[in-house]
Protein backbone atom coordinates (compact mmCIF):
# COMPACT_ATOMS: atom_id res chain seq x y z
CA UNK A 1 0.00 0.00 0.00
CA UNK A 2 2.77 2.65 0.17
CA UNK A 3 4.06 1.60 -3.25
CA UNK A 4 0.69 3.11 -4.35
CA UNK A 5 0.29 6.08 -2.22
CA UNK A 6 4.17 6.88 -3.20
CA UNK A 7 3.02 6.54 -7.06
CA UNK A 8 -0.26 8.48 -6.27
CA UNK A 9 2.23 11.44 -4.56
CA UNK A 10 4.27 11.68 -7.19
CA UNK A 11 1.17 11.88 -9.52
CA UNK A 12 -0.33 15.03 -7.70
CA UNK A 13 2.93 16.48 -7.53
CA UNK A 14 3.18 16.29 -11.18
CA UNK A 15 -0.59 17.63 -11.38
CA UNK A 16 0.29 20.88 -9.52
CA UNK A 17 3.25 21.38 -11.31
CA UNK A 18 1.14 20.93 -14.84
CA UNK A 19 -0.98 23.47 -13.30
CA UNK A 20 1.46 26.06 -12.39
CA UNK A 21 3.65 25.67 -15.25
CA UNK A 22 -0.07 26.39 -17.48
CA UNK A 23 -0.77 29.14 -14.92
CA UNK A 24 2.91 31.05 -15.71
CA UNK A 25 3.00 30.27 -19.46
CA UNK A 26 -0.36 31.98 -19.88
CA UNK A 27 0.66 35.27 -17.26
CA UNK A 28 3.40 35.49 -20.10
CA UNK A 29 1.39 35.00 -22.89
CA UNK A 30 -1.08 37.35 -21.60
CA UNK A 31 1.86 40.16 -20.85
CA UNK A 32 3.41 39.75 -24.16
CA UNK A 33 -0.31 40.24 -25.79
CA UNK A 34 -0.41 43.51 -24.03
CA UNK A 35 3.03 44.68 -25.02
CA UNK A 36 2.61 43.89 -28.55
CA UNK A 37 -0.74 45.91 -28.19
CA UNK A 38 0.81 49.01 -26.98
CA UNK A 39 3.41 49.27 -29.79
CA UNK A 40 0.95 48.69 -32.54
CA UNK A 41 -1.11 51.51 -31.30
CA UNK A 42 2.23 53.67 -30.61
CA UNK A 43 3.01 52.82 -34.04
CA UNK A 44 -0.55 53.78 -35.60
CA UNK A 45 0.32 57.21 -33.70
CA UNK A 46 3.51 57.64 -34.77
CA UNK A 47 2.21 57.46 -38.53
CA UNK A 48 -0.74 59.57 -37.82
CA UNK A 49 1.89 62.36 -36.91
CA UNK A 50 3.73 61.83 -39.82
CA UNK A 51 0.73 61.99 -42.49
CA UNK A 52 -0.20 65.51 -40.13
CA UNK A 53 3.23 66.69 -40.80
CA UNK A 54 3.39 66.13 -44.09
CA UNK A 55 -0.31 67.63 -44.76
CA UNK A 56 1.35 71.29 -42.74
CA UNK A 57 4.14 70.89 -45.09
CA UNK A 58 2.22 70.47 -48.35
CA UNK A 59 0.05 73.66 -46.89
CA UNK A 60 3.48 75.44 -46.25
CA UNK A 61 4.56 74.68 -50.10
CA UNK A 62 1.34 76.25 -51.16
CA UNK A 63 1.87 78.80 -49.42
CA UNK A 64 5.35 79.82 -50.27
CA UNK A 65 4.22 79.25 -54.18
CA UNK A 66 1.61 81.82 -53.94
CA UNK A 67 3.85 84.36 -52.13
CA UNK A 68 6.46 83.41 -54.68
CA UNK A 69 4.28 82.88 -57.96
CA UNK A 70 1.49 85.14 -57.62
CA UNK A 71 2.20 88.04 -54.92
CA UNK A 72 -1.28 86.85 -53.33
CA UNK A 73 -1.06 85.97 -49.46
CA UNK A 74 -4.94 84.29 -48.63
CA UNK A 75 -5.67 81.83 -46.39
CA UNK A 76 -6.99 78.45 -47.76
CA UNK A 77 -7.85 75.16 -46.51
CA UNK A 78 -6.51 72.05 -48.27
CA UNK A 79 -7.85 68.78 -48.34
CA UNK A 80 -5.33 66.28 -49.35
CA UNK A 81 -5.68 62.90 -51.59
CA UNK A 82 -4.04 59.62 -52.21
CA UNK A 83 -1.57 58.89 -49.24
CA UNK A 84 -2.50 61.85 -47.00
CA UNK A 85 -6.42 61.45 -47.45
CA UNK A 86 -8.64 62.23 -44.61
CA UNK A 87 -5.96 65.31 -43.80
CA UNK A 88 -6.09 68.69 -44.60
CA UNK A 89 -4.00 72.10 -44.03
CA UNK A 90 -5.30 75.34 -42.90
CA UNK A 91 -2.61 78.04 -44.45
CA UNK A 92 -2.92 81.67 -43.02
CA UNK A 93 -0.07 83.60 -44.64
CA UNK A 94 0.27 87.37 -43.36
CA UNK A 95 2.02 90.28 -44.82
CA UNK A 96 4.38 91.43 -42.16
CA UNK A 97 5.47 94.25 -43.38
CA UNK A 98 8.98 95.59 -45.58
CA UNK A 99 12.34 95.13 -45.09
CA UNK A 100 15.26 96.79 -46.41
CA UNK A 101 18.48 95.07 -47.78
CA UNK A 102 20.82 97.65 -49.00
CA UNK A 103 18.81 99.96 -51.82
CA UNK A 104 16.44 97.31 -52.19
CA UNK A 105 13.15 97.45 -50.12
CA UNK A 106 11.40 93.30 -49.74
CA UNK A 107 8.25 92.37 -48.76
CA UNK A 108 7.97 89.88 -45.22
CA UNK A 109 5.24 87.31 -45.31
CA UNK A 110 4.36 84.82 -42.59
CA UNK A 111 2.86 81.69 -43.72
CA UNK A 112 1.71 79.49 -41.16
CA UNK A 113 0.03 75.69 -42.17
CA UNK A 114 -1.64 73.60 -39.71
CA UNK A 115 -2.27 69.79 -40.55
CA UNK A 116 -4.56 67.38 -39.22
CA UNK A 117 -7.25 64.69 -39.55
CA UNK A 118 -10.61 65.77 -38.49
CA UNK A 119 -12.70 68.10 -40.86
CA UNK A 120 -11.38 71.47 -39.33
CA UNK A 121 -8.44 72.40 -37.67
CA UNK A 122 -7.43 73.19 -35.16
CA UNK A 123 -10.38 71.34 -33.57
CA UNK A 124 -12.63 72.71 -31.42
CA UNK A 125 -13.13 68.99 -29.27
CA UNK A 126 -10.59 67.05 -30.37
CA UNK A 127 -11.26 62.81 -29.86
CA UNK A 128 -8.57 60.77 -28.40
CA UNK A 129 -7.70 60.03 -32.53
CA UNK A 130 -7.19 63.78 -33.16
CA UNK A 131 -3.38 64.63 -34.35
CA UNK A 132 -2.45 68.10 -35.05
CA UNK A 133 1.01 69.40 -36.73
CA UNK A 134 1.83 73.25 -36.98
CA UNK A 135 4.63 74.37 -38.97
CA UNK A 136 5.62 78.24 -39.77
CA UNK A 137 7.81 79.72 -42.76
CA UNK A 138 8.94 83.77 -43.00
CA UNK A 139 9.24 84.32 -46.16
CA UNK A 140 10.56 87.43 -48.30
CA UNK A 141 9.17 88.52 -51.82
Amino acid sequence: MTGVSKVARGLGFALMMAVFMIVILAAIAVYLLTVSTGQLEAISQDVQGVKAYQAARAGLDWGAYNVLRNSTCAGKTLDLSNDLAGYRAVVTCDPVGFESEGAASVQVFRIQSTGCNQTTCPAGSPGPTYVERQLQLTITK
